[in-house]
């Protein structure tokens, strides 16, 4: 919350899941369009975003868990499709979404906070988070050319070692039909180009 009151464009598109508006109405933004899955919003003639489902729950206090959406959201920018996975876990719906909106250009998508064992009953197996090996299935189910993982290394969540999501995406590359350098682990705080990552 204290992010969306700090952030000084209140005049920005925003675009998010149903039932979610209420947290930016109440601090000043205007252009706040919820969505359901598989709607679309069209912002413009070069971007197009969609609204597509994840694996994951949601709550935003004590008495509303999964009383909201949860999902990805499709990028489509300039004939590029771009998609960014929020937070989501494996799942069945990555083969329909692939034979639906695939190739993908690109995918975002977490490869950390995985391991809650004991607390959980497997080690290295989330419901609700891809660990490295799963981020790159989901990768393969959507056909997307190149994958970025996301969601690792910021907060200590769970209980894997910290660097140990990257280095696993990376050696995993190759089992799942990528090679390392379309598998792609930014430092913290780096940024790049669109236009040097996907052709």
């Amino acid at each position: 919350m204290a992010t969306i009151r700090k952030f000084p464009f209140k005049k920005a598109k925003v675009l998010l899941p149903l039932k979610l508006g209420k947290y930016f109405s109440k601090n000043g933004y205007k252009d706040i369009n919820e969505m359901d899955w598989y709607d679309e919003i069209i912002v413009n003639e070069n971007l197009k975003i969609t609204f597509l489902p994840a694996v994951h729950w949601s709550k935003r206090s004590l008495t509303d868990t999964n009383k909201s959406l949860w999902g990805n959201f499709l990028i489509e920018y300039n004939k590029k499709r771009i998609l960014f996975a929020c937070d989501t876990g494996i799942g069945e719906i990555y083969k329909k979404l692939g034979e639906i909106y695939g190739p993908i250009d690109l995918t975002l998508i977490n490869i950390g906070a995985y391991n809650f064992y004991p607390i959980m009953p497997y080690k290295d197996k989330s419901v609700y988070h891809t660990n490295p090996e799963e981020a790159l299935s989901i990768g393969r189910d959507l056909n997307s050319k190149k994958v970025i993982g996301m969601h690792w290394g910021t907060f200590v969540l769970s209980l894997e070692p910290i660097m140990e999501p990257p280095i696993r995406f990376k050696e995993n590359a190759e089992k799942f039909g990528y090679n390392k350098e379309d598998t792609i682990i930014f430092k913290i705080g780096e940024i790049s180009k669109l236009k040097d990552i996907v052709e």
